[in-house]
């Protein structure tokens, strides 16, 4: 009887399979012979290089897209969450000069208030649309405006119809619909107007580029080093003054270094002057008018109100000293505009708004006496020393600056943007150049050693 011999009895037992022995022979030829450390440092020039491009490219990719939501989300939903706070304010300082004019409101007041609400009901549309799981905060207050305007405005008609009647009531109402308004709806537009601006804030903070950027820097740079010193090798082994491939690859990623030192840097350049010249000045001057509007309802309220008004008149009190005083609102705002056009419109606005104070002194003198007609007509006139006059003067000059200072920003913005265009594509053409350049400069080097 035959027996088949055992084919794997005639290796020994510690013998390495195959793919082991080539690769363990790979390694010590790249150790021991000058075509290998040569293939090596060639290797890890090229893993340098693509690195580099991958990180170039997430640093890239990552501030075109912050650009890209400060200029399309975070900004405009930002200033639709100011028009929402602006609108409900405005409306209701308008609802109650209205109620003290009774049946002679002019047409021009009456439309004055639909337009804020409607300006409101868009405001609200654009915020709620953009609300999703990420967003969470903003959900509830959202819903509690969409539920609370309608609500605000059957108050305010109620008011209004009982006081077209003669009904004593009609002022309970109203300030009944004002209570609601500030308790409840001005809240919750406050909470969309500050998630709105931390998105905004965080928006322009990527967009700086960051750490990303300081990383792909040193990666170009890392890459240019490693094939400057392979370059280096290879003339000296092969006598050769210059490989045109590693120097293509050379010239690439040094073209992309500069290409993006340049846009990035423009890109955190511009973003700065969009915060710190733009949105940052922006949200006192908005937290100014806010306060001017709301002053202007206690203002007013406190008319309608008679002898029961007095938490109106320390409302109006605490909000001016806020607007006009040492380190106020509108000294901060124009501090941090940094002088200019939207510096003085804050000065005007805090002389106009002064000089309101005054008027508004008047206002409560008159009405203490028992002079009330006249305190009404002083308080509601639009003469520049009326009452409506000062505050359009202070809306005015705030309304300017706040123009400029969204000018600056959106202009900003859209110019950091535009810095980064085409540099995502750039990128990973360039890449690709300097890692065919590489590999097209080394093969035939090392193919002499063959």
């Amino acid at each position: 009887m035959t027996t088949t011999p055992d084919r794997t009895s005639v290796l020994p037992d510690d013998a390495p399979p195959p793919l082991r022995a080539r690769l363990s022979r790979a390694r010590e030829l790249g150790r021991t012979t000058r075509v290998g450390r040569l293939a090596r440092a060639a290797l890890a020039t090229l893993l340098l290089v693509l690195l580099a491009g991958v990180v170039v490219l997430v640093a890239v990719l990552r501030t075109q897209a912050a650009a890209s939501d400060v200029v399309s989300r975070s900004g405009p939903l930002t200033a639709s969450a100011q028009e929402l706070y602006r609108a409900l304010s405005d409306a209701d300082a308008t609802a109650g000069q209205g109620f003290l004019l009774g049946a002679g409101e002019p047409e021009s007041l009456r439309l004055r208030y639909e337009t804020d609400l409607a300006a409101a009901g868009r405001a609200l549309t654009v915020v709620g649309a953009s609300t999703d799981a990420d967003v969470g905060v903003t959900d509830p207050a959202v819903t509690t405006l969409a539920q609370g305007v309608p609500v605000y405005a059957g108050l305010v008609e109620t008011a209004r119809a009982a006081d077209r009647q003669g009904l004593t009531y009609g002022s309970a109402y109203l300030r009944e619909a004002s209570s609601f308004l500030r308790t409840t709806l001005l809240p919750a537009a406050q909470q969309v107007y500050d998630v709105q601006a931390a998105e905004l804030a965080e928006d322009q903070a990527r967009a700086d580029g960051g750490a990303w950027t300081v990383l792909a820097v040193l990666a170009l740079a890392a890459a240019l080093v490693a094939l400057g010193l392979l370059h280096r090798r290879i003339r000296r082994t092969t006598r050769r003054r210059l490989t045109p491939g590693v120097a293509l690859a050379g010239g690439a990623l040094a073209l992309l270094g500069v290409w993006g030192v340049l846009a990035l840097g423009t890109c955190a350049l511009l973003t700065g002057t969009a915060r710190d010249q733009g949105s940052e000045p922006n949200r006192d001057l908005v937290a100014a008018r806010f306060a001017v509007l709301q002053s202007r309802s206690d203002e007013i309220l406190t008319l309608v109100a008679r002898s029961t008004g007095g938490q109106y008149e320390q409302d109006y009190v605490r909000r001016s000293i806020a607007l006009y005083g040492w380190e106020g609102l509108l000294q901060r705002a124009g501090e941090q505009a940094g002088g200019g056009a939207v510096a003085d419109d804050a000065g005007a606005a805090t002389v106009a708004g002064r000089a309101g104070i005054s008027v508004h002194q008047l206002v409560r003198t008159l009405d203490l006496s028992g002079n009330y007609e006249e305190a009404v007509a002083l308080a509601l006139s639009t003469a520049p020393t009326g009452g409506e006059g000062s505050v359009d003067q202070v809306q005015d000059a705030l309304d300017r600056a706040i123009t400029a200072t969204e000018a600056t920003a959106s202009d900003a913005a859209s110019g950091a943007l535009a810095a980064t265009t085409l540099l995502a594509v750039g990128t990973v053409v360039l890449t690709l150049v300097a890692a065919g350049g590489l590999a097209a400069g080394v093969w035939p080097r090392l193919q002499e050693y063959r």
